[in-house]
């Protein structure tokens, strides 16, 4: 009677060079015999080295090397049918290093961030919006009335804080904010085209 072994296969996983690739680094694995389960969760099927940055297994190496154990296996893949190795090596980061990365950074974003909202507001004439908002509602003529620009620009730093929900946070729903979207659909895209041109460098 034929086993069915049950794989989940993980799209994307982070290994350190020179390891053994084993199944269980790359699929979660599920057979009614615990024995066969563990053997071949254990079974290696690929190696990484000190050169490559990623490497790709395609599922039909997977299945080909557990056919090899036993040829009598039902197996059945849910998952991606390619799975993309990030070949890393986890060595701890200087601190004052990270801090000043993240310190250029910030700093080049927020002036970057300042001079567009200024050119903005110079080509919409935000001045003068205010100025005439200003005297419809007063009736006084004022060139630069702080009772609208100082409220106008809190709400525009208030704002941009709300929208990426760092400080106003929903209770109900998890939600992702704007930003995490923008990053997940980033490194989805980054992911594939990595996945695309090592599997094409590798035939």
């Amino acid at each position: 009677m034929n086993l069915e072994l049950f794989l989940q296969v993980e799209p994307k996983v982070t290994i350190k060079p020179n390891t053994q690739i084993k199944i269980k680094h790359i699929a979660s694995v599920f057979c009614k015999d615990s024995k066969l389960e563990q053997e071949i969760k254990e079974l290696i099927i690929a190696e990484t080295n000190d050169f490559d940055n990623n490497k790709v297994i395609s599922v039909l190496s997977i299945i080909k090397n557990i056919k090899n154990i036993n040829n009598n296996i039902n197996i059945v893949i849910h998952g991606s049918p390619e799975i993309l190795i990030h070949i890393k090596d986890y060595k701890k980061e200087n601190n004052l290093y990270k801090f000043l990365k993240v310190f250029t950074v910030s700093i080049l974003l927020f002036f970057g961030a300042s001079i567009a909202i200024i050119n903005f507001h110079d080509d919409v004439n935000m001045e003068e919006s205010l100025s005439t908002i200003n005297y419809i509602v007063t009736g006084v003529e004022k060139q630069n009335p702080l009772i609208l620009t100082i409220p106008y620009s809190l709400g525009l730093g208030v704002g941009m804080v709300a929208f990426f929900q760092r400080v106003f946070k929903k209770k109900k729903k998890n939600e992702p904010s704007p930003l995490q979207l923008e990053m997940h659909s980033y490194e989805k895209n980054i992911d594939d085209y990595i996945l695309d041109v090592t599997k094409h460098n590798s035939d």
